[in-house]
């Protein structure tokens, strides 16, 4: 049985009416309807997930923005659930990940059910498929002009410490950072950093770069592709602390999620997930 959780939070009244119609016809057409059940102040992300649990749900499908699907992951409260995506917005995140795009190309993704294991991610009591971000990470997936590129480096940087696996520390002096579970970036998709499979968290660094080198790797700051840098730090891990700077912020996305000291850990293969086959791993 499927269960559809729409959220209308953060997404313009009439588009989201409009989806919510066309949804429902598609999930009709292709044979994978269920019970839908949405949002309100007085039925919350919780409520809903135990009310699917109750009635003996296997699948839950969230159906709105990246930050609908976080909130499902926290209520999912580790049982047994095969999860799935339709964003509600354009260009997400997770979208771009699990190759989730147009509502139609969802909807026959869920009907084919091609379900994969994901390695999940955890920062303090946050959940994230995706990438946390320090620094200039922020600016990852928003598109810069060639000033605006040269410019972001011309601030100071950060002095970072951290402790792996929780068995040596590192120092170091970065502009940037990214602490990766996968990318939903097509120019860094096949490489060995981002495989949300292999159990792993991959960590990249980029120190200060000239105006010109800022310039010359415009597309790989942008996208997010730090190990294609000069000069670049990759680690691989299974548990980062972040030390120092204390209070500095950690983003998802270009929202904040946590300050330091924070731990991000990961559990592999934790989820089940309907992937589509324009996925970025």
């Amino acid at each position: 049985m499927y269960y559809y959780i729409l959220d209308p939070h953060n997404i313009p009244q009439k588009n989201f009416e409009r989806q919510q119609a066309e949804l429902q016809s598609l999930l009709t057409e292709f044979n994978v309807s269920g019970e839908m059940a949405r949002i309100t102040p007085l039925r919350l992300m919780q409520d809903l997930v135990d009310t699917a649990a109750s009635r003996g749900v296997k699948t839950l499908v969230a159906c709105g923005t990246d930050e609908t699907f976080s909130q499902m992951l926290v209520a999912t409260k580790d049982r047994d659930f095969t999860l799935g995506f339709i964003p509600f917005s354009k260009d997400t995140q997770l979208g771009r990940i699990l190759g989730m795009t147009d509502l139609q190309t969802c909807v026959k993704t869920i009907a084919s059910r091609r379900i994969e294991k994901l390695d999940l991610a955890k920062i303090n009591d946050s959940y994230f498929l995706s990438y946390l971000e320090l620094g200039v990470g922020a600016q990852t997936n928003k598109p810069m002009g060639l000033i605006a590129s040269m410019k972001l480096f011309a601030g100071s940087s950060i002095d970072l410490k951290m402790r792996i696996d929780d068995s040596y520390d590192i120092s170091s002096k970065i502009m940037g950072a990214l602490i990766i579970n996968t990318r939903g970036t097509a120019m860094c998709a096949g490489g060995p950093v981002g495989n949300p499979q292999d159990g792993n968290l991959d960590i990249v660094m980029i120190e200060k770069l000239s105006r010109f080198t800022a310039a010359r790797y415009k597309q790989e700051i942008e996208s997010g592709c730090y190990e294609k840098i000069p000069g670049a730090t990759a680690i691989r891990c299974q548990q980062i602390e972040f030390l120092e700077p204390r209070g500095y912020k950690i983003t998802i996305d270009g929202n904040e999620v946590a300050r330091v000291p924070s731990i991000v850990t990961i559990t592999a293969q934790k989820l089940r997930m309907i992937v589509g086959k324009n996925r970025t791993f």
